[in-house]
């Protein structure tokens, strides 16, 4: 399995595309086990078509649509449990991370029903960056060996690295979408429940220009709703809930 793996590093350093990364990993992906993947940063999808985010699968093309466009990548438990270790896990194990809801019930069922049974998440932390991970899926309930799941754990942080290298043409602190740090302490304020008199009074400016510097970030994001911005912002690692909380 530790060849396969090399084999499969050794190939990512002549990869200079993301056609080919998907085809090195779709490769890799079944030699190890799995059947299918989905390497990706955890952002607004919709864009993934312009070349700038990173998001590559080959989960059945249906659920992949439906995926993108109900922005479930918001609420996936699977990718929020990654937002809460560096190791990777299985699927069964993400109650351990994270309190399971109604809504997430329904989103793996959903899953399963496409076709997706089980799998495997390696997270990809990268200070300063969108969170996110190279999930393996199974189309069926078996279970592997420990040595399959090792191998998922390397295959996936070499495989997201080099997303990230290729989509982002080595800037490893490459933001889907960036906002100023005046931005980013108003987009944290109205976060902790501050109006934004409240806002203005703690940064020492005027109401209006926190108002303008939000306006400003909802823009940028393209979303009508502060609600929507807060969002985002959470998932391209501009906040981090625990912060937010404390």
């Amino acid at each position: 399995m530790l060849d396969v793996v090399q084999l499969f590093i050794d190939i990512l350093g002549r990869i200079t595309n993301v056609v080919d990364l998907r085809d090195a990993l779709d490769a890799v992906v079944k030699e190890i086990g799995f059947d299918y993947f989905a390497l990706m940063e955890h952002v607004d999808l919709a864009r993934h078509a312009s070349g700038e985010i990173l998001f590559l699968t080959t989960y059945p093309s249906a659920w992949a649509d439906f995926y993108i466009a109900k922005q479930i990548v918001s609420n996936d438990p699977v990718l929020l449990a990654s937002h809460r270790t560096s190791n990777g896990f299985r699927w069964s194990a993400v109650s351990d991370f994270i309190p399971i809801s109604a809504a997430h019930r329904a989103i793996r069922e959903r899953t399963i029903k496409a076709g997706i049974i089980d799998g495997f998440t390696v997270p990809a932390h990268i200070p300063g960056t969108a969170h996110g991970s190279c999930n393996f899926a199974l189309g069926s309930g078996r279970i592997l060996a420990p040595t399959n799941y090792h191998a998922a754990q390397l295959v996936g942080s070499f495989a997201f690295e080099a997303g990230r290298r290729i989509v982002h043409n080595g800037d490893r602190t490459a933001m889907p979408t960036k906002l100023t740090p005046r931005m980013i302490d108003c987009v944290f304020l109205a976060a902790c429940g501050k109006t934004d008199w409240e806002a203005g009074t703690i940064l020492g400016i005027a109401e209006d220009t926190v108002t303008e510097y939000l306006d400003e970030a909802r823009r940028r994001y393209d979303v009508g709703h502060r609600s929507q911005l807060l969002m985002r912002a959470l998932f391209d690692g501009h906040l981090a809930i625990s912060d937010v909380i404390r």
